[in-house]
């Protein structure tokens, strides 16, 4: 039986992130799918199941907002403002 995008994020939930990774990834880059694309840049941003990378976080948020995801625009202005006051 094929996985969901649905089980990509019970999976999320269930801190099973590598699994969810996989899963959500193949919906955000070949569906589409925009709430996917919002997780993917979650996932990358925290380092859940997968490197952290705060670019690809922002790649992907971009994708998501791009695509309606709001909580995306607000996740890229987070980061934005954040690493501003760094410096």
């Amino acid at each position: 039986m094929a996985l969901t995008t649905q089980d990509g994020y019970n999976l999320y939930n269930e801190r099973k992130f590598k699994e969810a990774f996989d899963i959500l990834f193949d919906a955000a880059a070949y569906e589409n799918n925009a709430e996917a694309q919002y997780f993917v840049g979650k996932m990358y941003r925290d380092g859940d199941g997968v490197e952290k990378s705060l670019e690809n976080a922002l790649k992907w948020w971009k994708k998501a907002r791009q695509n309606g995801q709001r909580d995306a625009a607000f996740q890229m202005s987070e980061i934005q403002t954040s690493t501003k006051n760094m410096f």
